[in-house]
């Protein structure tokens, strides 16, 4: 089977995750946590660089500044061992967050193009070659044939949603599958081509089944917005986006990303009320690029 054959987190990740988050319980009880530099040292690097370049969450949270335009290219892998939770959590999302504006603005790019060539083909008008080569790709990128199909799914995901998910996927980044490979979204494949982890409870000689790694946080996002947008189990999400749902109403529509079904997403939506990210759907990125994070 292919990725695209399986929407759902599977049981095994749950299970690293919780161990994870034993893990790091156990770290941050520890006396020796009361130097931060000490202990994560590249977590209070990244700190460093988001105060350098003025990136106040509470104020982009508030709505009242623009998203510096980050470009963090892999988590912190000392992320864990920060004692002070609120501290953890910002910077997970300060990290991500650009990421996932970048994204968005991309697929925002292609809708407007589609929307485009899709006024030009009502109009009786015939596309010149390389815009129909275009076409042609995009609908077999996206399994959809129609332009009108597409629209709904040449979209991009809530921020709000899209950071609520990489928290609960990822243990807030404390999985191994998101040190070793930026897997913060849980998709599982069996791909060839794919670069993966195998996870520790996979039956032996079982090679097959692999969490996806990817070179980066950015193609990690990419890939879980392609996932939403392209999979047959998320139409319902999309029909739901199509009508201006918000990141909060999104999570009713993602009952089968999960085996805990309707319980995933009253998980997600405690996520969004207690970090009050539903605002973040408004976020909108600066001009100018920075580079943060790992090399």
């Amino acid at each position: 089977m292919t990725e695209s054959d399986q929407p759902v987190t599977r049981k095994s990740l749950r299970s690293a995750l919780a161990a994870a988050a034993f893990v790091a319980a156990a770290l941050l009880a520890s006396p020796a946590r009361a130097n931060p530099e000490a202990t994560a040292p590249e977590a209070m690097a990244l700190a460093d660089v988001f105060a350098a370049s003025g990136y106040d969450w509470e104020a982009v949270r508030a709505g009242e500044a623009e998203v510096p335009k980050l470009s963090t290219r892999a988590l912190p892998r000392d992320l864990a061992r920060l004692a002070d939770l609120e501290l953890k959590k910002s910077l997970f999302f300060r990290a991500l967050l650009p990421v996932v504006l970048q994204v968005n603005a991309e697929i925002a790019a292609e809708r407007r193009r589609l929307a485009e060539l899709g006024q030009t083909l009502r109009r009786g008008e015939f596309l010149p070659p390389r815009d129909e080569a275009w076409l042609a790709a995009l609908s077999e990128r996206y399994g959809a044939a129609t332009v009108e199909s597409l629209m709904t799914r040449v979209d991009g995901v809530p921020p709000s949603l899209v950071l609520a998910q990489a928290a609960e996927e990822s243990g807030w980044g404390s999985s191994r599958f998101v040190r070793e490979g930026n897997a913060l979204f849980g998709q599982y494949t069996w791909n060839d081509d794919h670069d993966g982890i195998l996870p520790q409870d996979n039956e032996p000689g079982d090679t097959a089944r692999r969490v996806r790694a990817f070179p980066s946080v950015k193609g990690a996002v990419a890939a879980y917005v392609h996932n939403l947008n392209s999979h047959r189990a998320y139409a319902r999400f999309r029909a739901l986006r199509a009508s201006g749902a918000s990141g909060y109403e999104l999570t009713r529509a993602l009952d089968r990303y999960s085996e805990r079904g309707g319980e995933y997403g009253e998980t997600l939506r405690m996520i969004i009320r207690a970090n009050r990210l539903a605002g973040l759907d408004d976020a909108r990125l600066a001009t100018e690029v920075q580079v943060a994070g790992n090399p």
